[in-house]
């Protein structure tokens, strides 16, 4: 009984660290703080997986992931990061502001993903 309660409690916290209709970004505080550790990473392969990470657990604005994406050298990576991410931005509205330094062909293989 204790190891099935232990499963449920488990399960419900990681649920919660999922951001889900979020009802504003994260603070500029957070922010700050999550951009710093971004800048301690040596490549763009970490700071992938920590945007990644971040976006999953925290609301973002598009200028807070523009200024994420910005630390970012390669630009495959740099598309890669949008096409995951721009369904789970705060303000969708915003979105083609994620893309104004990709092709054609990048914006529309974003585009397809958004849903």
């Amino acid at each position: 009984m204790k190891r099935i309660l232990g499963l449920i409690l488990a399960f419900t916290f990681s649920i919660s660290l999922y951001a889900s209709d979020c009802e504003a970004p994260i603070s500029k505080e957070r922010f700050d703080s999550l951009l710093k550790t971004l800048e301690l990473k040596n490549n763009d392969h970490q700071k992938y997986i920590l945007i990644s990470a971040y976006s999953n657990r925290e609301c973002m604005s598009v200028n807070q992931l523009l200024s994420f994406i910005d630390l970012i050298d390669e630009h495959k990576v740099k598309v890669s990061i949008v096409q995951e991410l721009c369904n789970s931005v705060f303000d969708k509205e915003n979105i083609d502001q994620l893309m104004t330094n990709f092709t054609e062909y990048e914006k529309s293989v974003i585009l397809k993903s958004v849903k």
